[in-house]
Formats: C-alpha cells, structure tokens, sequence
C-alpha cells in the first residue's frame, strides 16, 4: 500500500465512524514534501494544547545555541533544575488545587501557584504528566530571555521557519503559557515537525537529549519522555489532548489535529462526546506500516 493510499483509507475512517468525528486535519509530509493534506472541519488555526510544551522545549533548545540557557542542573526553585522541568520529573503534586484548570481560573499568577505545590517524591525520580513543570519553565525562558517566550519564539523560531499565523497566549500576568494555549495551522504543525527532524535551529546536544528517553513515561501516550517530546520505537512524536499530533520519523513527519470546541472558561469545556477517539491509532494502524 502507498502512502497517499493509507491516507485516503484513514480519511474513509474518519467519515465513516462518529467517534473520529472531531478530527480536523490529516497532513502527510516525505522527506519535506506534502504528500497528503486535508482539512476535515473545525478552524484552519486552532489551540493545539500540550504541543505546545514541545515547542517550548525547541524554544529552550534555541536559546542554548544562542549561549542563553544555563547548565540543565541548575535549580530553578529548590530542589527543582531545568532539567526536572524539561523531564516532568519535579516530583510536585498535580492534582486539585495544583491542576491546570484550578490555578488558571484562580486569582494568582500561574507560576507561583504551581511553584507552591508540594513536593511528593524526590526530583528526578519519577514522571509525572505536569502543566505546572512547562509553566515554570515558560517563566524561567523569560528570565534569562529578557522577554516573553512568545516574542522570542516568534522572532527565532516562528519566523525563519515561514510561519505567520502562531497566536500564543499568556496568562493574566503576562506570562506565556508554557503548557498549552499556542495557536497553530496543520501547514506551521508540519513545518515544526520538519524542525525537529532536522534540528537546524537548535543546539545539537541539547536536540539530541531532546529526543531521547529519558524516563519510561507514562499517561497520557504511555510513551517515553525526553524534553516536551515523547520518543517511540522509530519516532518521536509532540502530542496534545483532543487529538493534536506530530510524529517525526527519519524521513516523514505526520500531522493529524482536532477541534474539541474547548472554552477556556472558567470553567473550562469542550464538546467531546465520551466515546471520541483521536486519528493516532488509524496512524499507527494504516500509515506507520508503510513509512
């Protein structure tokens, strides 16, 4: 089977059962080139939530080349160093009142909020899916920046890249969300991904710890995780809730989004029925076999 053949058998997947039915975009690029790319519903730009941590993690890796970023052991709080952040392995709770949704909806900035989470088992030890570790890390990044992540993103990432339509949001202080809430089009998705593959913008060590494993992972891919990326057997892959994807292979890079009609609120909402399933597993099952 070809390529452009699995991808028009993903596509029938998609019309055909309801449960993919939030699905908005499959693009498909060999070694740089667009191969496959339909947009099913939904904006053309959308939020594509914990890929951001991704990006913020490029970001970083940008700034290191740049002779901006300290030694990854160094604290960021107590205890806390860069590299816990990058790692999701500060060890702090994650849970309400430390969830996402709570410390944005509260009065505080986000960073001190989650700064203020206790710390339940020793940094470095254990992975933990954690929205605080990237917001923390988003204020860090604007430390030694002198400038909010998203300026500089757009000036040494976004642009030398060709990518015009990002939006990223900040929280109530100001602060670029490290965790979610950047605005991308499946076209800057791949280009990024392209990014990642390559590596041209980044400091070659830190990409090359980026993309490596550096605990076994967990929930919600139940991958390995390196810095904002999870790493596979043969990829590694940005992934967001409600079905925002980028794998990177060698030679391909697949990109498949979806529209959760979220609502940041408060409360935060979406229109996501129970039984929804992202077009990951039609990637795996269909288009992974043939790259």
């Amino acid at each position: 089977m070809s390529v452009t053949a699995a991808c028009r058998r993903i596509s029938a997947e998609i019309a055909r059962d309801p449960r993919y039915a939030h699905t908005s975009h499959l693009r498909v690029q060999a070694e740089g080139s667009v191969v496959f790319d339909e947009h099913y519903r939904g904006p053309a730009t959308a939020n594509v939530f914990s890929v951001s941590k991704t990006v913020l993690a490029t970001v970083a890796g940008i700034a290191a080349r740049q002779g901006l970023l300290p030694d990854l052991d160094t604290p960021v709080l107590p205890g806390q160093t860069w590299r816990h952040l990058l790692t999701m392995t500060r060890g702090a709770v994650t849970e309400s009142p430390w969830d996402t949704d709570t410390v944005v909806a509260g009065p505080d900035g986000s960073a001190a909020t989650f700064a203020r989470a206790p710390r339940v088992q020793e940094p470095g030890t254990t992975f933990r899916y954690d929205d605080g570790a990237y917001q923390l890390l988003s204020a860090a990044l604007t430390g030694v920046l002198g400038m909010p992540v998203a300026r500089y993103a757009a000036e040494h990432l976004f642009a030398p890249l060709g990518i015009e339509d990002a939006v990223w949001w900040h929280d109530h202080d100001g602060l670029t969300y490290g965790f979610a809430h950047l605005f991308l089009s499946a076209d800057s998705l791949g280009r990024l991904g392209e990014q990642w593959r390559t590596g041209t913008l980044m400091d070659p060590a830190f990409r090359a710890e980026m993309m490596r494993a550096h605990t076994p992972g967990g929930p919600p891919e139940g991958l390995g995780y390196g810095y904002g990326i999870w790493v596979a057997d043969g990829y590694v892959m940005a992934g967001g809730w409600a079905g925002q994807h980028v794998l990177v292979l060698p030679g391909a890079v697949v990109v498949t989004t979806g529209d959760p009609r979220f609502s940041l609120g408060p409360p935060a909402g979406d229109e996501l029925p129970a039984d929804w399933m992202p077009a990951l597993g039609l990637i795996r099952e269909h288009l992974l076999p043939v790259l």
